[in-house]
């Protein structure tokens, strides 16, 4: 009897054990598809990781007597280094104004830096910021020219990396992750207009502007720059990175134009939605403009750039105001009844700005933007003895030394501190001297 019970026991309990088997089964799945995806990501970050550092910007405050500068930290943000010789992509509002740069790498070292182009010149500013990067000549790096952010959709996991309110002031960076909410974005910061751009959910704080934003593979696929936020809040879920391929179409100027930089093109017309998807209508085109020189007319309606259609006024920034200075296009449009296109190239609005009579303002800058020789002097014998050249400058980078005698500057003669200090003060930090 009591072998029948154990038996039945037994047979009962088995199909339980068999159904708790096929329960625990699809959980383990589950956890071993999770530990694989996160096997997946650490290797992601290991990979990209030596390449991101945490920007420092610091302030000058200048001794006119003695050339003497103390520095103070007055931003920080991110960026990657995108070649083995250094050069380092971030945003403009990170490094703008500073009398020196450095950025920390997950190695340890903070390397020097210096600001080498830009694209803030321009009707329309751009944040793109490139530096060069000295101390080293094999520096870790991710390929600008691999990742592809047209490929990202609502929904496409991305992560980001950086250095969020100076907690990687150290050089190791902070990831956050998250999805792309949506492409063809267009948002503004501190002057600067981010067009065609990437809005995900990733958290970018204080600090993570210039970072980079990678895909599920890993490659790099964008800048972060802009974040919306309610106030009291650091983060609210909207973050802005400008595309890598936006990026590409101003890096072989950038790279080649060290000291300067290039714009985002100038057109001259100004337009709003024409209605019912029917393209942009142009209601006003400056004189002496690209546009107005190529014969474009008010109240055209602009319904194709280079062969994409527009439908209205956010399409036509998106594909216009996002090419560099140069730039060629064809805008295909409808002037009454018929259908017309018109090719041109983009222009520069600082050379049209001249040829219409605009003059620089000849007003000393404030002192955030003045020139800054990266030395330190004493006067001596009608001109200024060097005592020390600051590492990762322009003047280390020309070879000034310790012990040479500073006689003029752009054949202007400096016989006294005085004199170079009312130079510098009329010369922005971006100028060659």
């Amino acid at each position: 009897m009591q072998r029948t019970l154990a038996l039945l026991a037994a047979l009962l309990v088995l199909p339980v054990a068999a159904a708790r088997a096929e329960d625990e089964d699809p959980l383990a799945a589950a956890r071993a598809k999770l530990r694989g995806f996160e096997a997946d990501i650490q290797e992601l970050i290991d990979r990209v990781s030596p390449a991101v550092g945490a920007v420092t910007n610091f302030g000058v405050i200048l001794n006119p007597k003695t050339g003497e500068v103390i520095m103070r930290p007055r931003g920080l943000g991110s960026g990657t280094v995108v070649t083995r010789d250094g050069f380092f992509l971030t945003n403009v509002h990170v490094v703008q104004g500073a009398g020196y740069i450095t950025v920390a790498l997950p190695d340890g070292v903070r390397y020097p830096a210096v600001l080498y182009a830009d694209t803030s010149e321009g009707q329309v500013k751009g944040d793109i910021a490139l530096l060069k990067l000295r101390g080293r000549r094999d520096f870790p790096y991710v390929d600008w020219k691999r990742g592809d952010a047209t490929k990202l959709k609502p929904g496409s996991f991305v992560f980001a990396m950086g250095n969020p309110r100076g907690l990687a002031y150290d050089g190791t960076p902070g990831v956050t992750m998250g999805v792309i909410s949506g492409v063809g974005r267009a948002a503004s910061n501190q002057g600067l207009l981010y067009v065609d751009s990437i809005q995900s959910d990733v958290e970018i704080n204080p600090g993570n502007s210039g970072g980079p934003l990678f895909d599920s593979r890993g490659n790099f696929v964008g800048i972060n720059g802009l974040m919306r936020s309610r106030a009291g809040r650091s983060y609210s879920g909207v973050g802005f990175s400008i595309p890598v391929n936006q990026v590409r179409l101003f890096m072989g100027r950038l790279l080649r134009d060290e000291g300067g930089g290039v714009g985002y093109g100038f057109h001259g017309l100004q337009v709003r939605s024409a209605g019912g998807a029917k393209g942009a209508l142009v209601h006003r085109i400056l004189p002496g403009s690209p546009a107005e020189e190529a014969g474009m007319r008010r109240d055209d309606i602009v319904t194709k750039v280079n062969g994409k259609r527009v439908a209205n006024q956010s399409d036509f920034q998106n594909v216009v105001t996002k090419l560099p200075e140069g730039a060629a296009i064809r805008l295909g449009f409808q002037r009454g009844r018929k259908k017309e296109s018109i090719a041109f190239r983009l222009g520069s609005y600082q050379k049209y700005l001249e040829q219409m009579g605009a003059k620089k303002p000849n007003q000393p800058l404030p002192m955030n933007e003045r020139g800054y020789l990266g030395v330190q002097w004493k006067e001596d014998r009608g001109g200024l003895r060097i005592t020390r050249v600051m590492p990762g400058t322009g003047a280390e980078k020309v070879r000034l030394k310790e012990g040479d005698l500073l006689l003029s500057l752009d054949g202007a003669s400096i016989p006294n501190a005085k004199t170079l200090i009312e130079i510098l003060a009329r010369r922005s930090y971006e100028e060659r001297v």
